[in-house]
């Protein structure tokens, strides 16, 4: 095959765009390189160049989404900050990234029903890693007495879980929310949200203060006393 003379960096990204779009649609199985080919305007013969094949370039556009995530956590949980900072500038960029390319988390969605081949590939060369920088952050935030003592393995899972499930169910957080475009304002809400239920949770501590239906905080109701009759 003959090879271009310098590469085209605006055909490599038409076929990435292309290939994202129809696995997203069809799957890997369901998606033909000509389809590809075709969508991204190019010939065939350029996806065999830059990509090797249909698997390559699968691979490929996992990879590139695992290289983005490990950037954003190398950029944002570094530093002296709280960890609770940490966390928060790692969930926000992470859910302006996922929130902002629907069409990975239909990928992945189709991949884990599809038994998840490629992804394990992809898993061993990226995703263990960012596990571990996360999982890291939050050992360090046990140590310093910034976290209580939490199921350090699980933890880094569960965060990453709270993001990505606003994106794979989507339709129904559509009908629920009325958020049918995820824009700024929302994913501020959901990084807001997702750090203060992580590190929080739900239930209010035995000697906190009520808040009624508006936030507005009222006082605890004072205990009747019994009168002792002696």
């Amino acid at each position: 095959m003959a090879r271009p003379k310098t590469d085209d960096s605006e055909a490599r990204a038409k076929i990435s765009a292309a290939g994202e779009e129809l696995f997203a649609a069809r799957g890997y199985a369901g998606t033909a390189v000509r389809d590809i080919a075709e969508k991204a305007g190019v010939n065939a013969a350029m996806i065999h160049y830059y990509f090797r094949s249909k698997e390559g370039l699968y691979r490929a556009i996992l990879e590139s989404a695992a290289s983005r995530v490990r950037a954003m956590l190398v950029e944002t949980t570094g530093g002296d900050l709280s960890t609770r900072d940490r966390l928060a500038r790692f969930v926000e960029a992470y859910a302006a990234y996922i929130l902002s390319h629907p069409n990975l988390a239909r990928i992945l969605y189709r991949e884990m029903l599809a038994g998840g081949r490629q992804l394990i590939k992809v898993a061993q060369k990226y995703a263990v890693t960012n596990y571990t920088i996360l999982r890291e952050t939050m050992a360090e935030g046990v140590r310093r007495g910034e976290l209580r003592k939490i199921d350090i393995d699980l933890a880094p899972v569960s965060l990453m879980g709270m993001v990505v499930v606003f994106q794979l169910i989507r339709p129904i957080v559509a009908v629920v929310l009325g958020a049918s475009e995820y824009d700024k304002r929302f994913i501020k809400r959901l990084s807001a949200h997702t750090v203060d239920l992580f590190l929080n949770g739900a239930a209010a501590s035995a000697n906190s203060r009520l808040t009624n239906g508006a936030g507005k905080v009222v006082k605890k109701p004072a205990r009747r006393r019994t009168k002792v009759i002696s």
